[in-house]
């Protein structure tokens, strides 16, 4: 077993990857370094590495304001004599026990716990402490970068790394299974009940005419909404939402979750949809009402009065202990069709012209 890395690696590290923006020189030196790291250190350096201190759908945060680490600043106590270097590891404990603080007196103890932490690290070190708590590394690594840098670090195709992340939404806990088992673990992964999955993401395009031609003539076109993508799962009774971010809403929106009950007609299924906030007319309401539910937490029968939901479904992920993601686009619509209430359906049309696709896109 490695020994563990200092955080000093980590920060050295960054401002290599911050200095080059050759993108294979980026990858080779990311695979360099996840090649050298201990297993239990491996997933926290991932997300460190994309300014994440959690998992997308771990729900703690480090609400840590940019006061509170001035005011830490000032207090930094600079030794001739270097104490015991921080590894990785201790870092990521020092984070989860920011996030576990809280009540009375909480200011005070995530202020001295900062403190500490910074009294043991060096200035380039503090610089990536902060990016990492703010979310803002600027180095060049996006989620992509990183994943090719895992692949090759690993020796495997990129493509079963990218399956795989989608499919675990943690490129932390991916990177010890390509580490560690490599391309055969990484095939064995596959979509779990009740733990989201990376949404797919759409491509830009400036007009119809590339849109047909990407497609072979024949494409299929949907309302885009102002509101918030949400990936559904369900078994008999139980039911959890997840954000874009796949943070778990369930408790924020118990409405949908009748919803769901009512409108999803078989016993297991995870979909994908768009949910809208509306008036008394059923018009939609701006975005900002939305989130409105979605940070709710209190007191949320008081706000599905105010701003009342609804829920436009567009795609189908998993049904009754089978994956549908490899299911041809055509057969999931058909089969989501068959087992949802027609008023949850996005609003649809396939066609090979330009003006049915106009005139669709205006309706919208």
């Amino acid at each position: 077993m490695a020994s563990l890395t200092r955080f000093s690696d980590f920060a050295s590290l960054c401002e290599r990857l911050r200095s080059t923006s050759k993108r294979l020189e980026k990858v080779s030196l990311l695979s360099d370094f996840l090649k050298r790291l201990n297993e239990r250190e491996l997933p926290a350096a991932v997300l460190f590495l994309l300014g994440k201190a959690f998992p997308d759908h771990d729900s703690r945060t480090l609400d840590v304001s940019w006061r509170t680490i001035q005011r830490v600043m000032v207090n930094i106590e600079e030794k001739a004599t270097v104490l015991q270097p921080l590894t990785i590891l201790e870092i990521a404990e020092i984070f989860s026990s920011i996030a576990m603080t809280s009540g009375k007196g909480s200011r005070k103890q995530i202020a001295s716990l900062l403190l500490n932490m910074f009294n043991r690290t060096s200035e380039l070190e503090r610089k990536y402490l902060v990016k990492i708590i703010f979310g803002e590394m600027q180095i060049g690594v996006a989620e992509g970068l990183l994943l090719e840098g895992l692949a090759k670090a690993a020796g495997v195709k990129l493509e079963f790394v990218r399956r795989a992340n989608m499919y675990l939404g943690d490129p932390g806990e991916v990177a010890i299974i390509a580490l560690r088992d490599g391309a055969v673990g990484l095939q064995q992964i596959g979509l779990q009940l009740f733990r989201p999955l990376q949404p797919m993401l759409a491509e830009l395009a400036e007009d119809f005419t590339k849109v047909f031609q990407e497609h072979g003539r024949r494409t299929a076109f949907e309302y885009k909404f102002d509101g918030a993508r949400v990936q559904i799962h369900k078994r008999e009774e139980k039911v959890k939402i997840f954000s874009r971010q796949l943070s778990d809403v369930t408790a924020s929106l118990p409405d949908l979750v009748d919803i769901i009950k009512r409108g999803l007609q078989t016993e297991t299924a995870v979909v994908e949809g768009e949910l809208v906030a509306v008036g008394k007319d059923e018009r939609p309401l701006p975005f900002q009402e939305l989130m409105r539910r979605f940070r709710r937490v209190h007191d949320v029968q008081a706000l599905i009065a105010e701003v009342p939901i609804k829920l436009y479904l567009f795609d189908l992920l998993y049904l009754n202990g089978k994956s549908q993601i490899e299911t041809p686009y055509k057969k999931r619509w058909e089969i989501l069709r068959q087992v949802c209430k027609a008023d949850l359906l996005v609003n649809r049309l396939i066609t090979g012209s330009e003006n049915e696709a106009t005139k669709f896109l205006q309706t919208a």
